[in-house]
């Protein structure tokens, strides 16, 4: 039961700030989503990346 307390407390904390955050800061909010974004993209590619050296490989063996 503590553990679910701490929990929603945390995600409470956790939304509030955000909002205060976006209120104070939107400009703070949309560079976040932006970098995010862009890991994201570098994550996918890095994967298109290793997937087609383990085929080339493959293919090679």
């Amino acid at each position: 039961m503590k553990a679910l307390l701490t929990v929603v407390g945390v995600v409470f904390v956790g939304v509030v700030g955000y909002k205060i955050l976006k209120k104070q800061a939107p400009g703070v909010i949309r560079g976040v989503k932006g970098a995010i974004a862009r890991t994201g993209e570098k994550v996918g590619l890095a994967i298109d990346d290793a997937k087609e050296s383990f085929y080339e490989g493959y293919a090679q063996a």
